[in-house]
């Protein structure tokens, strides 16, 4: 008696267990038929754009219309972006339920010029390379960049040199970025790194600055406004940056 007493109890849990089992996947099942049926692509929204226009993006992004608002890939839309429109830095491809999609678009702008012995190329302040330099091409107010040459430049695409050069460019980069972190980004009127281990920067078209490559930029920049902030708006010369712990200020004439 007893025993047939344990192997109903056994019987009634596996039941139960069962039961849930099931009611969880008719939940389950519930809920992905719910979202294939309701939530469809209707609209799609683009805002941040100053460059290009809704149409470019949309036409680029190429969102399915009536696709299923979860199942629509974003890291697809959004590469698809990067690749079609140089001009875009970041792209963050907002699905906002039931039934639309936000394209928000971050773009970046031209911040140097490199001038190799080929051609000349615009760059963000990333390195990115934005487009070539054409005759028509409005420069001014760019840093010019010598000392290192492009390999097989592509728009839209980061920029790269010789192996054995390449250290001179991801200085420039790291530089750059920098600047721009620093806010001084428009103040700078060329960069030489012609050298391998030396970068020649000048500022504001009076002040010669120089430093070590792929040294910790953001430190050396603190050291420079400190430095600038001390000097009168006429004021000429250079600073000898390259040593770790200070900085040699030396004026013209």
């Amino acid at each position: 008696m007893a025993k047939q007493e344990t192997q109903t109890k056994y019987h009634r849990r596996r039941n139960g267990v069962l039961f849930t089992i099931l009611a969880v996947i008719l939940i389950a099942a519930s809920v992905v038929a719910a979202c294939t049926v309701f939530f469809r692509v209707e609209t799609v929204t683009v805002e941040g754009t100053a460059r290009y226009t809704t149409e470019e993006i949309l036409s680029v992004a190429n969102v399915e219309m009536g696709a299923n608002m979860i199942l629509t890939p974003g890291e697809q839309i959004a590469q698809r972006i990067y690749e079609a429109l140089p001009y875009v830095d970041e792209v963050d491809v907002q699905k906002q339920f039931p039934t639309t999609i936000n394209l928000k678009i971050t773009e970046t702008q031209a911040a140097m010029v490199l001038q190799g012995t080929a051609s000349a190329w615009l760059l963000d302040a990333k390195g990115k390379l934005l487009e070539p330099v054409s005759d028509g091409t409005d420069v001014s107010g760019l840093i010019q960049v010598t000392g290192v040459e492009l390999l097989e430049p592509q728009q839209g695409q980061q920029a790269q040199t010789t192996p054995e050069n390449q250290s001179r460019l991801d200085g420039l980069v790291g530089l750059t970025q920098a600047l721009d972190r620093a806010g001084i980004l428009a103040s700078v009127t060329s960069i030489d790194v012609s050298s391998s281990t030396e970068i020649v920067m000048v500022y504001e078209n009076r002040i010669t600055a120089r430093m070590l490559n792929n040294v910790d930029f953001d430190r050396k920049m603190q050291v420079l406004e400190s430095i600038v902030a001390t000097l009168g708006e006429t004021d000429r010369g250079s600073i000898n940056m390259r040593a770790n712990d200070r900085a040699i200020w030396s004026p013209e004439g």
